[in-house]
């Protein structure tokens, strides 16, 4: 058994290549971001396994007649080789993925793809939600860059705290300038305590009653950085919040609305969610209590059907340890019967 790694922009680009260069029954083996030195070339490093084929014997001279014999026959190998797979095959899969906490209809969707595919099952299976999880991991900020990120939700899923987080993680840590807002109303308690949390922090805080005013001092500032909104947490019943919002963000298409929800709340609960706060034009998810649930099949469930990438998770209440950029294959390996729920963050 042999390695190769690639520099890629997702895993499933380099399944791509992998496939064609090593052959079908390439492993995927490891995916982490890629070293500073070598992000030039692409922002994951995955590696894969590949059994190389045995060296050919020696021939014996053959006549021309016999040379083309063996020619014919090894392109109607390449050619006319059908994929087989029986009920069995998809039925075992099924449950694979079933008993990971994806929903019957989905899991069965994706076990006859995966079927399909040649080689092992596991990996065959592996492949398969792996290429039908969208993410979008948070590019490293340029000097001069200004990124403006908006947290939403229901109350109590942690958009406050997730705020933070990312605010010391990929805004102090790397040397960027952070900003932080408040948008509409949060009531006294909550812009005290994130205006304490900018006095800690040391970075500037402004607390914006009305979108109008947001939008004022958004389109006044010609700071640079990165720029973080909390909104206050609105019921998914309260549509008339959501629609002004959603007004608010329709002229502002480069802000990102990062939909805070719960990892172990049920699928269902999550596409309700996801349903309500549409009219706000959601462009990402973020998953908060990864350490409380107790698998993310509801997370992947959500992710696939709802084809909205995920940027990051939330793994617990430390600031800012405790949280990490959305692990594809983490959650494709807990999902597929490995018992590695901490492998969904990177």
């Amino acid at each position: 058994m042999q390695t190769k790694t690639y520099f890629a922009s997702s895993v499933p680009a380099a399944l791509e290549v992998a496939r064609k260069e090593l052959g079908e029954d390439a492993l995927l083996v490891n995916s982490k971001p890629a070293p500073p030195a070598a992000r030039g070339f692409g922002r994951l490093e995955v590696t894969f396994a590949w059994e190389p084929p045995p060296a050919a014997p020696a021939r014996q001279p053959a006549s021309e007649l016999d040379e083309i014999r063996q020619q014919i026959s090894a392109l109607r190998m390449q050619v006319a080789r059908p994929a087989i797979h029986t009920a069995d095959d998809d039925n075992f899969l099924t449950r694979r993925l079933t008993d990971g906490g994806l929903n019957e209809d989905t899991a069965r969707e994706i076990s006859m793809s995966a079927a399909r595919r040649s080689g092992d099952r596991q990996n065959a299976l592996t492949q398969e939600l792996t290429a039908r999880i969208p993410s979008a991991p948070f590019s490293e900020m340029k000097a001069g860059e200004s990124r403006t990120l908006a947290f939403i939700g229901p109350p109590g899923r942690g958009k406050t705290t997730t705020l933070v987080k990312i605010a010391i993680r990929f805004g102090l840590a790397p040397r960027v300038p952070v900003k932080i807002y408040t948008a509409g109303s949060h009531g006294v308690c909550g812009e005290e305590q994130m205006a304490r949390f900018a006095v800690i922090l040391g970075v500037p805080f402004l607390a914006c009653e009305s979108l109008d005013s947001l939008s004022l001092a958004l389109n006044g500032d010609s700071w640079k950085g990165l720029a973080l909104i909390d909104t206050p947490g609105i019921s998914p019943g309260e549509t008339a919040e959501i629609a002004q919002f959603g007004r608010f963000f329709a002229r502002r298409p480069e802000i990102e609305k990062h939909l805070v929800l719960r990892a172990d709340a049920r699928s269902a609960d999550m596409f309700h969610a996801i349903t309500r706060f549409s009219p706000m034009g959601v462009s990402r998810l973020l998953f908060t209590g990864v350490d409380e649930a107790v698998s993310p099949g509801a997370m992947a469930e959500t992710l696939v059907r709802s084809q909205i990438p995920a940027t990051f998770v939330g793994t617990g209440r430390q600031v800012p340890e405790d949280l990490e950029t959305m692990n594809v294959p983490g959650v494709v390996r807990a999902v597929c019967g490995e018992n590695a729920l901490a492998a969904v963050a990177a």
